[in-house]
């Protein structure tokens, strides 16, 4: 059997909210937002129910945090160069976590091990206000103390 590769995403106007972005889902008419991936898991559903053909990428979400490894306030890859260079609009502005979890289709789904960039919407939806704010405080104090000691290593060096 031959593998093709798959060609590369288009970008382009969501088809569930319209922003102007890498359209991945829903036979490549959504974007990867939490809430475009919902719409797009919703649409699939109903069309399987139907006897309708399955997508080549299915939504998966965030069920379980093992950790959270990084934080950021937009998508940079999603940002024209415009964007990136001046300051961010507030609708370009989500907050995400690199985290490092359980990812399912669904709460029916046993899921698969997976580090990707989740928005806070999905996680707190999924995994529930407790377990994000522990994975988020573990972070934070792993951060401060790995920001510290790298400080203190650079001044050590500038004292030499």
């Amino acid at each position: 059997r031959v593998h093709m590769p798959r060609t590369p995403y288009s970008q382009g106007p969501c088809a569930n909210c319209g922003a102007h972005r890498l359209l991945k889902y829903a036979h490549r008419t959504m974007c990867c937002r939490y809430k475009c991936q919902r719409a797009a898991a919703a649409q699939r559903q109903a069309r399987l129910a139907g006897g309708g053909a399955d997508d080549a990428v299915v939504p998966t979400f965030c069920f379980k945090i093992d950790a959270v490894l990084g934080m950021r306030f937009c998508e940079p890859e999603q940002l024209i160069a415009k964007k990136r260079r001046n300051r961010l609009a507030a609708a370009d502005n989500t907050i995400c976590y690199l985290t490092r979890g359980t990812f399912k289709e669904d709460q029916h789904d046993a899921g698969f091990a997976d580090t990707r960039w989740v928005e806070l919407e999905e996680l707190y939806e999924n995994c529930g206000k407790a377990q994000l704010n522990g994975a988020v405080k573990k972070y934070r104090k792993a951060e401060d103390e790995a920001v510290k000691a790298a400080i203190a290593e650079f001044e050590e060096g500038i004292e030499d």
